[in-house]
């Protein structure tokens, strides 16, 4: 993993930056018409403290490992994980309104939380995992960063809390999606997430040659792996669940972005493009997200 951040991941990004590198164009329809202005803090105000769950869920034991190492767990994927989440968040920068109301689905120990909630100053984000060691030190990092405008729920993705639906402008997962036992039913809950016309972003391992490369690792040495998605799996599983728009942006080698947006009024729904189709990438803000 670090290996492989240091010999590609951070190279690539680097000529990307010099304009030496461009990822593929964005694959199928990009989200439109974007709600606006966002739904604005909410969560944040009522709960300043994290929310744990009463009792242990039926997906519980596979997060066993991520509650021992949750004290050390940001320290451990930070050098992979960086240069990817800069990378994601140049992409969604068009989703995130200052006010927006974000969902972290899988936030971890917090890091790209706290990145998000700085970039939404007059919003907030709500973090979720089904690891309570994880919500607990996801919620101290926040707290001793000086960030407010967030909130951290103990839940499962499958089954958000019923306060949840209607109520987020994004959503977002950050290599957690491929821990997902049911992502069908992980991508229909977090539509309901969605305020219509919202939208939801995944970042994980995609292309199909660096999928069946690293699955066998991953499955060895990933605590909770259950599997990946490539480009096309993940678009036909949002239209599938009942997003009105798919896409996929390339961000580095071996890595993107997988983007559905809820249907609205305003939001026509479109059946993804055939394999092979190429629509005009997202336009991406200038500069560089901060840590």
């Amino acid at each position: 993993m670090w290996a492989y951040a240091q010999g590609v991941l951070y190279p690539a990004q680097a000529l990307k930056r010099a304009g030496l590198y461009a990822p593929g164009e964005a694959v199928g329809d990009l989200p439109v018409d974007l709600p606006r202005p966002g739904f604005g803090p909410h969560f944040s105000r009522d709960h300043p403290g994290p929310i744990l769950l009463a009792h242990a869920g039926r997906h519980a034991e596979l997060v066993d490992e991520f509650d021992r190492m949750a004290e050390v767990y940001d320290a451990y994927v930070k050098p992979f994980s960086q240069p990817l989440f800069e990378e994601a968040m140049i992409a969604m920068a068009t989703y995130l309104a200052p006010e927006a109301r974000v969902l972290d689905a899988g936030c971890g120990a917090g890091r790209e939380l706290r990145m998000v909630a700085r970039a939404v100053p007059r919003g907030e984000v709500v973090g979720i995992d089904l690891a309570a060691g994880m919500v607990r030190a996801a919620a101290a990092a926040a707290r001793a960063a000086g960030i407010d405008n967030c909130a951290f729920v103990q839940a499962d993705v499958t089954d958000l809390p019923r306060r949840f639906e209607g109520q987020f402008d994004v959503v977002y997962s950050s290599l957690a999606h491929h821990h997902y036992p049911e992502p069908a039913a992980a991508a229909e809950c977090i539509l309901r997430a969605l305020r219509p016309g919202g939208v939801y972003c995944v970042m994980d391992p995609g292309p199909s040659w660096y999928t069946e490369l690293s699955a066998p690792l991953a499955k060895w040495a990933d605590p909770g792996w259950i599997g990946f998605h490539t480009p096309e799996q993940f678009r036909a599983l949002f239209a599938s669940a009942g997003f009105a728009r798919t896409a996929w942006i390339d961000l580095l080698p071996g890595f993107g972005l997988a983007v559905g947006q809820k249907g609205s009024a305003r939001v026509r729904t479109r059946p993804p493009a055939r394999h092979g189709s190429r629509r005009p990438r997202a336009r991406r803000a200038s500069g560089r997200a901060g840590a």
